[in-house]
């Protein structure tokens, strides 16, 4: 990959220097600069006597990207993090001996002592034709099950090669190959294997900790991914394939349609279809360090039905996950593709799942205004069913109220968004403290500042 990018960066150099002339000498001078700050406040508080955490962190980035020329262009990214404070992350809690799980994600999980740190996250070389696009290096991605998974101060980003193809108005084909990753929360780009288990890792089909982190072997990661969108009626079709050299092939299938009720109101509709089965050794050869047992096979089928109008929209979805063994996706990848997805938890990890979720938002545009909120249930197998529930997690409950606000009249670039959040265990009784600490009986909130500068 890096022979493969320093030979794009040749070609591109060579290009923009043998061919020097007053257009390009002017297009030099029309560099798009970006700059972006992120102020994330984070707190998590238990109805019951388990430790209690917050953080305060900021974060800024610079980005330039350079005209096109003769097709080719250039970008790239660095941004610094730092703590501002917080209480004790790296203690356990006296209870469980468990790690904050929510408040450690403003900082370098793999390194929570480091309070400051820089991260070099674009540095890509890209070619654009009307039909074809083509970007090689480090770059941002936004794929079903590899995604930015914003939440904390800066997203994921990979590094690798991404083709996409657009043969016509309704129809793009895009083919990524990525080879190392950098996922939010850390300091460092990591190989496939080595990026599994830098979250919290849960537990292995007997109950004890799983042993995988610093043991998977898997080198690289294909998505096919081709969306076929229908503007005018409000149609799109997307199919996803995600391979993990070694460990997973998963399948999604999705079908979006909006249909035209008055003017001003539609009906929202929503089916997806999802695959997964492990592949050769699952990670290891020895069972005990794979992160995948290679005999799993997951089906997934979700649905969603809503209403919207330019002011409001709402909708109500519905997932089941069945099969043998485990769905799994690495967390440190991205969030859940579902439709029943609520921001700050997920349903990886488990098989034999029902989830039932609601949404509602609000717009208020002369304003900058939008208010949403989000409830739903999640029924999970038992907490010591190990062999299907990763993390111990018990069925829970979980309502978001949250508010995002764009200033008009003063503060251009500057977007402040609110949530509360909490999740309750459905069944109380017979809880474990492992049970409940970092995942049901919380309140947690977030106070986030984003402000963000462009200039050419």
């Amino acid at each position: 990959m890096k022979k493969l990018i320093f030979f794009i960066g040749l070609l591109w150099s060579s290009v923009s220097i043998g061919q020097i002339n007053s257009d390009s000498l002017k297009s030099s001078q029309k560099l798009k600069w970006t700059l972006g700050t992120r102020s994330f406040f984070m707190s998590t508080s238990y109805y019951d006597d388990f430790k209690n955490d917050f953080a305060w962190a900021q974060s800024a980035y610079a980005k330039v990207q350079t005209p096109k020329f003769k097709g080719f262009s250039f970008a790239g990214r660095y941004a610094v993090f730092g703590k501002i404070l917080s209480s004790d992350l790296i203690a356990r809690d006296p209870v469980t001996g468990g790690r904050n799980r929510y408040e450690s994600g403003l900082l370098d999980v793999t390194d929570l002592e480091r309070n400051y740190f820089g991260r070099l996250e674009e540095f890509q070389f890209k070619f654009n034709t009307e039909l074809l696009s083509i970007a090689a290096g480090r770059m941002p991605i936004n794929t079903a099950l590899i995604n930015p998974q914003d939440g904390r101060l800066s997203p994921t980003f990979v590094e690798g090669l991404i083709i996409n193809f657009i043969p016509d108005k309704f129809n793009t084909a895009t083919l990524n190959y990525i080879s190392r990753i950098s996922p939010r929360s850390t300091a460092s780009w990591f190989g496939i294997g080595e990026s599994i288990g830098l979250y919290p890792i849960g537990l292995d089909t007997d109950g004890n900790p799983s042993a995988y982190q610093g043991k998977v072997s898997s080198d690289f990661v294909t998505v096919f991914d081709w969306k076929h969108v229908v503007e005018e009626d409000a149609f799109s079709f997307e199919f996803n394939h995600t391979y993990v050299q070694n460990i997973s092939s998963t399948f999604l299938t999705q079908f979006q349609r909006d249909w035209k009720l008055t003017d001003s109101k539609k009906l929202v509709s929503g089916l997806q279809i999802m695959f997964q089965h492990g592949i050769k050794n699952g990670g290891n050869e020895n069972p005990a360090l794979r992160y995948k047992d290679p005999f799993d096979e997951n089906w997934i089928v979700g649905t969603r039905i809503g209403m919207k109008n330019p002011k409001s929209s709402w909708h109500l979805n519905f997932t089941y996950i069945g099969g043998k063994g485990r769905y799994l996706s690495p967390r440190e990848w991205g969030k859940d593709p579902f439709f029943t997805f609520i921001p700050r938890e997920r349903n990886e990890g488990f098989s034999e799942v029902t989830a039932m979720t609601a949404y509602y938002e609000k717009v208020f545009r002369e304003k900058g205004l939008l208010l949403y909120g989000h409830a739903g249930m999640h029924f999970l197998p038992r907490p010591n069913t190990f062999s299907i529930n990763k993390y111990a997690f018990p069925s829970y409950t979980q309502g978001n109220i949250g508010a995002k606000y764009t200033p008009k009249s003063w503060g251009a670039g500057l977007i402040f968004h609110a949530l509360i959040m909490t999740k309750l265990a459905l069944h109380n009784d017979q809880l474990r403290p492992g049970w409940v600490y970092n995942k049901v009986n919380l309140v947690h909130i977030n106070l986030i500042a984003n402000y963000t500068f462009q200039w050419k």
